[in-house]
């Protein structure tokens, strides 16, 4: 492509490859062996396929084989570095997600990159968000918010502010209250109240849900389908990021005096 833009070519993955890629899609929900079967069946025949390895982690994962998934994942990823030429830098080069033929390696290297965090291995994990934000700096996939939650684990707020200036006007939840945070960790308190109170405007819900004693999943409420403002985002937010609220030392007591004065000036 142009310079320091890339796309993944792959001539074996034809139509007819594909159509039975989307057959083995069709079974994870209806019949979990025999969609395992095809994935390992187009991986066989085509060890480049790097979406027969994602579906194929997936469906392990579904199964409850979560050993045997990552390592399908870890496999797989490593396959798909070994395609990158020798020049590619990590820093410097590009896979754009608008180029569907992209988006394959990003959604395998994602899902790695959560798999390490669930396993504990924050640093390796974090390597992968911040090479996904580089290869695709719109962040498609959300890793950003994977980011924060790492640096957090880390305890490295001054990171978390760098990653927020690199998206101005930001709306993710998890970057705009994890701003707010990271300067209240860092004793920035007056930059910390004016983040804080964008992070109220724009999701109230959060921050009621980070000072209630008692948090109950909200009925229907999905990880996969999040509702912006609704009481299941204030919830999974809570469920991801809560605890680096309750380790900072007054932090839920500072959202709490900057809602009663919000509350106050709309009186």
């Amino acid at each position: 492509m142009e310079k320091h833009e890339w796309i993944f070519k792959l001539p074996r993955i034809t139509e007819e490859v594909e159509d039975r890629l989307d057959e083995g899609i069709d079974w994870i929900e209806g019949n979990r062996e025999r969609a395992e079967s095809i994935f390992r069946k187009l991986i066989i025949e085509y060890p480049e396929h790097i979406d027969a390895y994602h579906h194929l982690g997936l469906t392990l994962e579904l199964m409850g084989r979560t050993q045997e998934a990552f390592h399908t994942r870890e496999r797989a990823v490593a396959t798909a570095l070994n395609f990158f030429p020798a020049h590619f830098s990590m820093d410097r080069d590009r896979l754009d997600w608008g180029f569907i033929e992209n988006r394959p390696f990003l959604r395998l290297y994602h899902s790695f990159g959560l798999q390490l965090m669930k396993r504990g291995g924050r640093e390796e994990a974090l390597a992968v968000f911040e090479n996904l934000l580089t290869l695709d700096p719109n962040d498609n996939q959300g890793a950003r918010a994977s980011a924060v939650e790492c640096l957090f684990v880390l305890k490295r707020p001054d990171e978390i502010l760098s990653l927020c200036r690199q998206y101005p006007g930001e709306m993710m939840e998890q970057l705009l209250y994890g701003r707010a945070l990271a300067l209240f960790q860092l004793d920035k308190l007056r930059e910390a109240r004016k983040a804080l109170d964008v992070a109220i405007k724009c999701y109230p819900l959060i921050a009621k849900e980070l000072l209630k004693t008692k948090h109950r999943k909200p009925r229907g409420a999905d990880e996969r389908y999040v509702t912006l403002g609704s009481l299941a985002q204030a919830y999974l937010y809570w469920k991801q990021h809560g605890e680096y609220w309750v380790e900072s030392d007054g932090a839920l007591h500072f959202v709490r005096n900057r809602l009663l004065g919000i509350s106050a000036k709309r009186r």
